[in-house]
C-alpha cells in the first residue's frame, strides 16, 4: 500500500495545469466518440479500433518489429477508411450534436395513457384482420437522415386514423408512421432495412424495415404481420413477439418513460453533455488518464544506470579495506527527464555499516537501505548484491 501511495503521490507531483487541460480535452473527445458509437450503434467500429490500437501499443512496448510494421500503417489506414465509410453517420452525429435536440425532443415522446391505449387497440385490431403496419416511436437520435419519403400529417392519434392509414386503399399503407407525442407526424415512410438482422428467412421486408430503424437509431418500432396477424416490437435491432395488449402497453409506457429524464425543464445539449451519461464520462476520463500515463508520463520518465562505489562507515580503527569485489554497484534509477538531466553520480551513495567487520574476509548483501538517492528520484534496481570485502590491519600497509 505504501508503494502505491508513493507512486500516486509521484504522479500527482508530476501533473501541471497543462496536463490537466490535456486530459480534459482528450476526455471530452473520447466521450464524444463513445456517444457517436452509442447513437449510431457502430459497436463493431469501436471493437476494431480498440483491437488495432492495443496491437499497435503492444508492438511498440515490447519492440515487436514485424507486428509494428504491419499494424502501425493499418491503424492509420483504418482511421481513414472510417472517415470515408462512416461519413454519413459522422455528418448525422454532428448535426444531432449541434441541433440541441435532446431533452426537448424526448419530451415530445411523452404518450398519455389514452394515446397508448389507442395505439394498442389499433395495433391488435390490425393484427386481428391481418392488416400489415409499422409504427415508429423515436428516441434521442433524430430520424431525418434515416427515413425517406412519406407524407406530413401532424394529426392527433386516433383509432380510425391509424386504421385508415394502413388500409390497402391508402397511398401510404406500405410505409411506416412516425409518432411523436400525441401526434402522428408522418405516414408512408420508407425505413432502412436491417443489415445485421439474422432472421431474414422467418420474416418479410416489413419486419426487416422495422428492425432496421432500431438498428441504426435508438427508436422503437411496432410491426404487425399481414401474413400471420402477429404483433412484434423491435428495439436495438432485435424483434420480440408481443402476445397481449397489456404487454404492448407496458412496453410503450416503459420506452417513453425511459427516454424522458426531465419533465419540466429543457436543458438542451449542454445538459446532455455535462449531466447525463455519468458512466460514459467516467470511462472517458479513465481512458484519457491512461493515455496520458502511457504517452506523456511514461515518455517523460527515464531510466538510467550509474556505477556507484561502495562507502564504508564505522570501520574499526585498527582495520582498513584491502579490496572490495565488486568495487562498484550498478544502480538503476528513474525519474522525470528534467530531474535526471541535472542529477550527478555524487548524488547517489551506497553506504555499508562496517562496524562488525573482522580481519580478513567479510561477506554481505546490499539492499535498498544501503542506497541513498534524492527524494525526487526512484530506485528501480541494482546489480551485484553480494559483495566480498577483505580487511587488513593498518600496521601492515
Amino acid at each position: 500500500m505504501n508503494n502505491i501511495a508513493q507512486e500516486i503521490q509521484k504522479i500527482i507531483s508530476f501533473i501541471n495545469i497543462g496536463d490537466i487541460i490535456d486530459i480534459l480535452i482528450i476526455s471530452l473527445s473520447v466521450y464524444l466518440v463513445l456517444i457517436f458509437i452509442k447513437q449510431t450503434r457502430s459497436f463493431f467500429v469501436l471493437t476494431s479500433f480498440v483491437f488495432l490500437f492495443l496491437l499497435n501499443f503492444i508492438s511498440k512496448k515490447f519492440d515487436l518489429s514485424l507486428t509494428r510494421q504491419l499494424f502501425e500503417p493499418l491503424l492509420t489506414f483504418f482511421i481513414a477508411v472510417l472517415v470515408i465509410v462512416f461519413q454519413p453517420e459522422i455528418r448525422k452525429f454532428f448535426k444531432w450534436l449541434s441541433s440541441g435536440r435532446t431533452v426537448s425532443f424526448k419530451k415530445a415522446l411523452a404518450l398519455p395513457e389514452n394515446n397508448i391505449q389507442t395505439i394498442v387497440r389499433a395495433v391488435f385490431e390490425m393484427a386481428r384482420i391481418k392488416m400489415g403496419a409499422i409504427l415508429v416511436l423515436p428516441g434521442e437520435y433524430p430520424l431525418d437522415d434515416v427515413i425517406e419519403g412519406g407524407f406530413p400529417l401532424n394529426g392527433k392519434i386516433s383509432f380510425p386514423l391509424i386504421l385508415s392509414i394502413f388500409d390497402s386503399s391508402s397511398p401510404g399503407h406500405d410505409g411506416a408512421v412516425l409518432i411523436e407525442g400525441s401526434e402522428i407526424k408522418m405516414f408512408g415512410l420508407h425505413l432502412p432495412l436491417a443489415q445485421e438482422f439474422k432472421e431474414y428467412n422467418r420474416v418479410g421486408t416489413r419486419h426487416r424495415a422495422g428492425a432496421g430503424i432500431t438498428e441504426k437509431t435508438d427508436a422503437m418500432s411496432i410491426i404487425v404481420s399481414e401474413e400471420r396477424g402477429e404483433v412484434s416490437v423491435s428495439q436495438k435491432g432485435k424483434l420480440t413477439k408481443v402476445k397481449t395488449p397489456e404487454e404492448l402497453a407496458n412496453i410503450i409506457a416503459n420506452f417513453t418513460k425511459q427516454e424522458i429524464k426531465s419533465k419540466d425543464k429543457d436543458y438542451g445539449i449542454m445538459y446532455f453533455i455535462f449531466i447525463r451519461n455519468t458512466l460514459l464520462k467516467i470511462f472517458s476520463t479513465v481512458i484519457a488518464i491512461s493515455l496520458w500515463m502511457f504517452f506523456v508520463y511514461s515518455a517523460n520518465i527515464v531510466k538510467i544506470n550509474y556505477d556507484i562505489p561502495i562507502q564504508f562507515k564505522s570501520l574499526d580503527n585498527t582495520l582498513t579495506i584491502k579490496s572490495t569485489t565488486p568495487e562498484k554497484i550498478t544502480v538503476t534509477i528513474s525519474g522525470n527527464k528534467s530531474d535526471i538531466s541535472r542529477l550527478k553520480s555524487e548524488d547517489i551513495n551506497i553506504i555499508v555499516n562496517a562496524q562488525d567487520f573482522r580481519l580478513g574476509d567479510n561477506y554481505l548483501t546490499i539492499n535498498k537501505d544501503n542506497i541513498q538517492t534524492p527524494a525526487y528520484i526512484e530506485l528501480t534496481g541494482f546489480s551485484n548484491k553480494n559483495i566480498h570485502i577483505k580487511t587488513m590491519e593498518k600496521a601492515d600497509q
